[in-house]
């Protein structure tokens, strides 16, 4: 362990300065943060007049605290295939880190670096713009490797071409020809590929294609009416030699409109409305075609709207990782000193999931079906195919401790290469639930999306679904889960209250799933292990839904689910201001037993899906509307139980609705839970049946 930084003062100089390290952790706070911690500072230095003395080393553990940054630095660890990793954090003297911020980010946690040493992992990059000869250079070769020798990249090769019903006609090549122009490519005679692209259209204004644009658009426009992204992505397609290029709002009928910060699909009654409506349903219904069968997808990954371009100014110093020499006698006895190079271990996370671009929930399925995706970042270009991920700092790809990674390889959605990679990690997986596991690892990345137009939750996956359909046996596809794991996809949690945004975790109106399926509400989740129906207590009987369309991974209308398994009465009581806690006949569950420390006698945590008050709860509990299910129980110290959180929402109809989640562990208190209830109460509570000691009920 070693003393970093006294001041912010210090670690803003070092990152603006250009140490590699200082300027990455300093990177990843977010600005509200760093508005905060500087608040932070100016209040402690203005309580201590004049500069703070500067002080020695620390010699033991609580004087680190009292320095605002520290490190530790750690032999070999975990596996990574590196040499040594160097944790970087936050001490926290002198600030309040739940008003700086109130969940838990990367940020205020340990920050961690790679160390390699006589490896040359990384690439100079020497240019000061991503619109550049070297650029241009490294973006070529990957595209033309992944081409050319890439087999999963290339699946449609030997296949009939398919085109979308519209695309954006560039002209037959020269670079000269400033206009395009919108084709119906059944009237066409075509050839050669398309590309598509993926961008933020924010709150700018630009051309769009719609009833009162289609004729100006066929007749064609001029490049130069286009928003700055679009002229961009059309300069590149042209680079690549591409005649034709497919962009979302340019080639789907239009039906939504802005409304102040809000946007809005308008269901609209006129005639002609209808038909732009049925337009875009038939080609929402054909995403994972359009982009499946693309060249290659750009994605203005840095861009918050149209204005803002795909290519940037940067300084090249910054992203060259800089060689250091590093003190490791502490903890290596065959050397005091190494001259090393220092990975940022979050270079992928913080350019790929954590860009602007795939924070869009659409932009999930144009990421991952698209064969091969080109992402213009705000410092640099980064690659992801199907075979594998690449950037101008590692341009031949990822190195192997980038690949270990969640985030890495996200595009192989095959069971095969995902086994790899987990065997990989030294662990094991079942290939029969591989492809169920990727479909988890999938949705809950989506859960960390944005929709515009809330009712777009499973049609934004449409095309997923139908991509990942062959991969499981031609499953039945239920509102956003696979049927032959039905059972655990229902016990998906909420991991915060909050959006990805920070506004509250909520089931939007109007209506788009049963509260039963992860899709019916927006919030961060995380799903349930895929596991054998022998280890569930409860089991799905019969299900049905109502569609839209006769597109059945589309908009959901309605719908219910039948489970079997012990009903029983649940209480719920508030802990703390965030914390809920569960109530059996009006006691608390938690261990009894008083000499386990209060850390363990916690009991069983209550996630809910959104926030609730304690008057709703109270006015169920008084109407006896709430009830729970016990998923699953185990003996393991290891394995925590799931228990599913029900309420009454319909008593004449005794239909229930699902409120959250509970976890436990087998010595939480849970034999409150697993105690029996004689025979005329488990006869007497709401549900459509009741036989051998089992309710099914009717979720919707």
């Amino acid at each position: 362990m070693c003393a970093h930084h006294r001041t912010l003062e210090t670690l803003e100089m070092s990152a603006a300065q250009g140490c590699h390290i200082c300027q990455a952790f300093w990177l990843q706070v977010s600005e509200t943060e760093q508005d905060a911690l500087r608040a932070a500072e100016t209040k402690r230095l203005l309580a201590t007049p004049g500069r703070p003395p500067e002080k020695p080393e620390p010699d033991n553990l609580e004087e680190y605290f009292e320095w605002l940054t520290f490190t530790l630095l750690l032999k070999e660890p975990w596996g990574l295939g590196v040499d040594y990793v160097l944790m970087l954090k936050f001490s926290g003297e002198g600030v309040d880190w739940r008003s700086v911020s109130p969940k838990d980010t990367p940020a205020l946690g340990f920050h961690t670096f790679q160390i390699c040493f006589n490896r040359q992992l990384t690439q100079a990059v020497n240019s000061y713009s991503t619109d550049s000869d070297e650029f241009w250079a490294t973006a070529m070769t990957w595209f033309d490797q992944c081409v050319k020798t890439h087999v999963k990249c290339n699946p449609n090769r030997d296949r009939p071409a398919w085109y979308p019903t519209r695309l954006l006609d560039l002209g037959s090549g020269q670079n000269d020809n400033q206009i395009l122009r919108l084709i119906q490519t059944a009237d066409e005679s075509m050839s050669g590929p398309y590309v598509t692209l993926s961008h933020c259209s924010g709150k700018s204004q630009f051309i769009q294609l719609n009833k009162n644009t289609t004729a100006s658009l066929r007749s064609g426009v001029s490049i130069e009416v286009m928003p700055k992204t679009f002229r961009e992505a059309i300069l590149t397609t042209r680079r690549f030699g591409t005649r034709y290029i497919w962009i979302d709002s340019m080639c789907i009928q239009q039906v939504w409109m802005h409304m102040g910060e809000d946007c809005s699909r308008r269901w609209l009654t006129e005639h002609n409305e209808k038909d732009d409506q049925s337009d875009w349903f038939h080609e929402a219904a054909l995403m994972h075609k359009v982009y499946s069968h693309s060249y290659c997808n750009f994605s203005a990954a840095s861009a918050l709207d149209g204005s803002q371009g795909l290519f940037r100014t940067r300084d090249p110093q910054a992203l060259n990782g800089t060689r250091i020499e590093l003190c490791v006698a502490d903890i290596d006895e065959s050397r005091s000193h190494i001259q090393c190079d220092i990975h940022n271990y979050f270079f992928w996370s913080h350019n790929i999931p954590g860009c602007i671009i795939n924070k869009r929930a659409w932009v999930v399925q144009e990421r991952l079906l698209a064969p091969r995706v080109l992402c213009f970042g705000h410092s640099q270009l980064l690659w992801e195919c199907m075979e594998h991920d690449a950037s101008e700092s590692y341009p031949n790809r990822l190195p192997d401790f980038f690949q270990k990674q969640v985030f890495t390889n996200f595009k192989a959605l095959d069971a095969d290469t995902y086994i790899r990679k987990i065997e990989a990690q030294g662990r094991q997986v079942d290939g029969d639930v591989a492809c169920y596991v990727i479909w988890n690892k999938i949705i809950s990345a989506y859960s960390e999306t944005l929709l515009t137009v809330a009712t777009d939750k499973l049609i934004a996956l449409s095309g997923i679904a139908k991509r990942m359909r062959p991969t499981v046996n031609n499953d039945t596809y239920v509102a956003g889960i696979w049927r032959k794991h039905l059972e655990s996809a229902l016990l998906w949690l909420i991991k915060t209250h909050e959006k990805i945004d920070g506004s509250p975790s909520c089931r939007p109106t109007p209506y788009r799933a049963p509260t039963w399926s992860w899709a019916s509400v927006d919030g961060v989740m995380v799903t349930e292990a895929v596991r054998s129906k022998s280890e569930w207590a409860i089991e799905v009987v019969d299900h049905h839904l109502k569609y839209a369309t006769n597109d059945t991974t589309g908009v959901v209308t309605g719908g219910w689910l039948d489970l079997q398994g012990a009903l029983k009465p649940l209480g719920v009581t508030h802990e703390t201001q965030d914390r809920w806690r569960m109530l059996v006949n009006n006691v608390l569950v938690r261990p009894q037993d008083d000499s386990l420390p209060d850390w363990k006698r916690i009991g069983p945590l209550v996630h809910l899906d959104v926030p609730a008050t304690d008057d709703a709860f109270v006015h169920d509990m008084i109407q006896q509307r709430l009830f729970f299910m016990i998923a699953r129980t185990t003996e393991s110290d290891n394995e925590y139980i799931p228990i599913l959180l029900l309420r009454l929402c319909d008593a004449e109809r005794r239909l229930f609705e699902r409120i959250g989640i509970a976890t436990g562990g087998p010595k939480g208190g849970t034999e409150l839970l697993l105690a029996e209830l004689d025979e005329e109460t488990r006869a007497s509570l709401p549900c459509l049946r009741y036989e051998k000691g089992l309710h099914t009920v009717r979720m919707i």
